[in-house]
Protein backbone atom coordinates (compact mmCIF):
# COMPACT_ATOMS: atom_id res chain seq x y z
CA UNK A 1 0.00 0.00 0.00
CA UNK A 2 1.08 3.36 -0.68
CA UNK A 3 1.10 6.72 1.37
CA UNK A 4 -2.29 7.40 2.24
CA UNK A 5 -3.84 11.07 3.76
CA UNK A 6 -3.58 10.90 7.77
CA UNK A 7 -7.02 11.76 7.72
CA UNK A 8 -8.14 8.76 6.48
CA UNK A 9 -6.45 6.50 8.96
CA UNK A 10 -7.27 9.02 12.01
CA UNK A 11 -11.06 8.58 10.83
CA UNK A 12 -10.87 4.83 10.52
CA UNK A 13 -9.28 4.32 14.15
CA UNK A 14 -12.03 6.95 15.28
CA UNK A 15 -14.82 4.91 13.84
CA UNK A 16 -13.54 1.74 15.36
CA UNK A 17 -12.39 3.16 18.57
CA UNK A 18 -8.85 2.68 18.36
CA UNK A 19 -5.49 4.55 18.58
CA UNK A 20 -2.62 4.87 15.71
CA UNK A 21 1.00 4.85 16.63
CA UNK A 22 2.96 8.14 15.37
CA UNK A 23 7.27 7.49 14.91
CA UNK A 24 9.57 10.01 14.16
CA UNK A 25 12.01 8.48 11.72
CA UNK A 26 15.87 9.47 11.74
CA UNK A 27 17.38 6.87 9.35
CA UNK A 28 16.89 4.34 7.33
CA UNK A 29 17.33 1.53 10.00
CA UNK A 30 14.85 3.57 11.91
CA UNK A 31 11.84 3.68 9.13
CA UNK A 32 12.98 0.08 8.69
CA UNK A 33 12.00 -1.01 12.02
CA UNK A 34 8.90 0.95 12.34
CA UNK A 35 7.44 -0.35 9.65
CA UNK A 36 8.32 -4.05 10.54
CA UNK A 37 6.96 -3.73 13.52
CA UNK A 38 3.64 -2.15 12.48
CA UNK A 39 3.48 -4.99 9.66
CA UNK A 40 3.92 -7.74 12.47
CA UNK A 41 1.09 -6.37 14.47
CA UNK A 42 -1.09 -5.58 11.20
CA UNK A 43 -1.41 -1.45 12.50
CA UNK A 44 -2.16 1.58 10.33
CA UNK A 45 0.82 4.10 11.30
CA UNK A 46 2.25 7.37 11.07
CA UNK A 47 5.26 8.24 10.14
CA UNK A 48 6.49 11.53 11.73
CA UNK A 49 9.63 13.41 10.93
CA UNK A 50 11.00 16.61 12.60
CA UNK A 51 12.63 19.60 11.40
CA UNK A 52 15.94 18.40 12.34
CA UNK A 53 15.64 15.10 10.32
CA UNK A 54 14.59 16.66 7.29
CA UNK A 55 17.66 18.78 7.66
CA UNK A 56 20.29 15.70 8.33
CA UNK A 57 18.04 13.09 5.62
CA UNK A 58 17.13 15.79 3.37
CA UNK A 59 13.75 16.04 2.14
CA UNK A 60 14.20 13.88 -0.99
CA UNK A 61 15.61 11.66 0.09
CA UNK A 62 13.20 11.64 2.94
CA UNK A 63 10.43 10.98 0.76
CA UNK A 64 12.14 8.51 -1.58
CA UNK A 65 13.05 6.12 1.49
CA UNK A 66 9.45 6.60 2.81
CA UNK A 67 7.93 5.71 -0.59
CA UNK A 68 10.35 2.50 -0.92
CA UNK A 69 9.60 1.19 2.56
CA UNK A 70 5.24 1.74 1.62
CA UNK A 71 5.65 0.22 -1.80
CA UNK A 72 6.26 -2.76 -0.28
CA UNK A 73 3.38 -3.09 2.87
CA UNK A 74 0.16 -3.93 2.95
CA UNK A 75 -0.73 -1.35 6.17
CA UNK A 76 -1.78 2.05 5.56
CA UNK A 77 1.05 4.68 6.28
CA UNK A 78 1.28 8.45 6.56
CA UNK A 79 3.86 10.64 6.74
CA UNK A 80 3.28 13.87 9.12
CA UNK A 81 5.67 16.78 9.69
CA UNK A 82 6.44 16.80 13.33
CA UNK A 83 6.58 20.18 14.81
CA UNK A 84 7.43 21.80 12.04
CA UNK A 85 7.86 25.96 12.19
CA UNK A 86 6.49 26.15 8.40
CA UNK A 87 4.42 24.59 5.44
Amino acid sequence: MNLVPMADILQDAHKRTYGVGGFNINNMEFLQGIIRGAEELNSPLILQASEGAIRYIGMDYLIKMVEAATDKTSIPVALHLDHGSSF
